[in-house]
């Protein structure tokens, strides 16, 4: 037996009710219950079915819809943030970016803002206007929120972050000579430019924008590969001068494209790190600059690849002893 459930206002047009669903509509206590027990049978039919077990997901939704159930210190902005990213992270894949943190500031009461959540078009919890004197809570709310967006724009780009993609990136700024660049390209699997046929690295003797790396050759004609590179500098976190230099002496790699992998999805990936400079902005023009050493635990935790959003944020740095 099935029917048609359609329950007041505008939270959906209409939702299918089996017959353990007829129940609990039944026994609930008043229409607003169950129009939230609706709700709930539609949002963990699309996004969370196969995401984890249905009683910790009930547990969850509850305590985020119904935050007088739980006692006042769970219901913090970051507390309940926190609980509204575990059904997230439990949610279907393909829905993760759906479930969305939004920050409301209003410019006429610039000493208040609010926070709501919801999930696609449904808005499952909206709270009341809070005071700035929750001023750490708005900083760490807001920098979960920038994770959330990182991590659904990431999910969205990734091909375009591809190891292929970083390769060609690096391959662009080791020199300046175009062939070179091409050279490079050609030789990328070739066992020659590997580590243990390394000669040594020399300056060029009329310019200081170059430098040279030898390689033993296994030629009977070819003593050595000598490739031309450039040593210009890498403020911007460019293949090049000494962070190139580096990686030739200091890393292992069997042919110039492991030479050229490493760094790869870390904190020296300067196409991530390029990626991920709007969503820095983003949280500068929420919290402020000087703010950003406050939420370094919360950006620690969204990782991506072998880094985090600290550390491409560059927040990670040593500071400085007075």
């Amino acid at each position: 037996m099935e029917i048609i459930y359609r329950p007041p206002g505008n939270y959906f047009n209409t939702t299918r009710l089996n017959l353990r669903r007829i129940r609990r509509v039944i026994k609930a206590t008043s229409l607003q219950e169950a129009t939230k027990m609706g709700l709930f049978d539609k949002i963990f039919d699309k996004f969370l079915r196969n995401g984890g077990k249905r009683k910790r997901i009930i547990e969850l939704y509850q305590q985020l819809t119904e935050p007088d159930s739980c006692e006042s210190s769970e219901n913090t902005p970051i507390k309940m943030a926190s609980k509204f990213n575990k059904l997230r992270e439990i949610a279907n894949e393909d829905y993760k970016h759906d479930f969305q943190i939004a920050i409301h500031q209003d410019m006429e009461q610039p000493d208040r803002w609010s926070y709501s959540f919801s999930i696609e078009k449904y808005l499952i919890y909206q709270s009341e206007p809070l005071d700035y004197c929750y001023e750490n809570n708005f900083n760490e709310l807001c920098a979960l929120k920038i994770g959330n967006d990182f991590e659904n724009d990431f999910d969205e780009c990734k091909e375009h972050l591809s190891q292929e993609n970083f390769i060609a990136s690096r391959i662009q700024t080791m020199s300046d000579n175009k062939s070179v660049i091409e050279k490079i390209h050609k030789e990328l699997d070739n066992p020659n430019y590997a580590k243990d046929k390394l000669l040594g690295l020399f300056d060029a003797e009329n310019s200081d924008d170059i430098f040279f790396v030898h390689f033993k050759s296994d030629l009977p004609e070819l003593s050595r590969h000598v490739l031309e590179l450039s040593n210009r500098g890498n403020e911007n976190g460019e293949f090049r001068g000494s962070l190139l230099k580096k990686a030739i002496q200091e890393s292992h790699y069997k042919n110039l494209r492991e030479l050229c992998s490493h760094g790869f999805m870390t904190k020296d990936d300067s196409l991530l790190v390029y990626f991920s400079t709007p969503h820095k902005f983003n949280l500068i023009n929420y919290i402020g600059k000087d703010n950003l050493g406050n939420v370094r635990h919360i950006l620690r935790n969204k990782k991506v690849g072998n880094t985090n959003l600290c550390e491409l944020f560059k927040l990670d740095l040593p500071e400085r002893v007075s």
